[in-house]
């Protein structure tokens, strides 16, 4: 992959408009609008995404011209579901440097900046203590480059009434249908596969207990059998046999918590793809490209895949 460091970039045109289709909100029901909160990382000489290109920040890290987190942040301001974004960053001044668009007056959706914490549960603990009352929250990451408004939107009109907390997964058919051989990581139900989205909502203070189980989660994650009996034997052994649905899981998943939470499916495949490797890297380039010439074919959430 040494030669991903060599990658030249260009000024590239964007797409004129969301290669998905409008969602209307009226259609959809309505919703809050959310104060997105993006996880933008800290400085790292381990990521290799960023050791490919010599950066300090992944997030920071160009793809066909444009740096990640701009591409997700222009996603968030273009939702119809998002009121003011809040960045996670270590160096305000090198991310405003690298991203002038962020302090625009021309669009109305607030972009603010606050310092990463020391782990990814307490950036996202301090996010939503600096925003104060601003509720619900949306959390994503900036390695999410291929994330549209219309991704976010349908995630955000899909959180169940009454759910604390929702998290954003991919059905196994639209990945495979769209990108077949791309490799992810499923979650095993019994009548379907998931794969995280990246999308995460807080709908109200009735979520914060949902951060202080994390940190137990993550001061336990080198101790497996540990991690093993905060979830409960019994919930694990049920979800590697494929013996709940994904409605079941979470109800079990809410009892542990003790906060109501749910699965929100979106039909979108690249919804599921981010930049964790530098080979997520060549597959999201390839996919933009597409979207640039126009080659790749919207994805229609009306109709689901077979």
């Amino acid at each position: 992959m040494k030669e991903m460091a060599m990658y030249e970039f260009e000024a590239t045109p964007e797409p004129v408009s969301d290669i998905h289709p409008e969602i209307d909100a009226e259609e959809e029901g309505g919703a809050a609008r959310y104060t997105a909160v993006v996880l933008a990382g800290s400085r790292s000489n381990s990521d290799p995404v960023a050791s490919a290109f010599g950066s300090r920040h992944k997030a920071l890290v160009p793809i066909c011209g444009t740096p990640m987190i701009a591409r997700v942040v222009k996603a968030l301001r273009g939702a119809q579901s998002v009121k003011r974004i809040v960045i996670v960053f270590d160096d305000e001044q090198e991310l405003f440097e690298a991203c002038p668009q962020f302090q625009s007056n021309e669009c109305d959706t607030r972009v603010d900046v606050v310092p990463c914490s020391g782990s990814i549960c307490g950036s996202v603990a301090s996010a939503l203590d600096a925003c104060g009352e601003e509720w619900p929250f949306l959390v994503t990451t900036a390695d999410h480059a291929l994330l549209t408004s219309t991704m976010v939107d349908r995630f955000c009109f899909g959180v169940n009434q009454g759910a604390k907390l929702a998290v954003g997964f991919v059905e196994r058919k639209y990945i495979d249908a769209a990108h077949p051989g791309s490799k992810r990581t499923y979650l095993p139900f019994r009548e379907t596969q998931l794969s995280g989205a990246n999308l995460f909502a807080f709908t109200d203070e009735g979520a914060l207990p949902v951060l202080d189980f994390w940190r137990q989660i993550e001061m336990k994650r080198k101790k497996p059998w540990q991690l093993f009996r905060a979830f409960g034997y019994r919930n694990l052994f049920g979800l590697l046999m494929k013996r709940f649905t994904v409605d079941e899981a979470f109800e079990r998943a809410s009892k542990v918590l003790g906060v109501k939470a749910c699965a929100v499916r979106l039909p979108f495949a690249e919804a599921a793809i981010d930049v964790d490797t530098p080979k997520d890297y060549e597959q999201v380039t390839q996919i933009l490209e597409g979207r640039i010439s126009g080659t790749v074919q919207p994805e229609n959430p009306l109709q689901p895949v077979a």
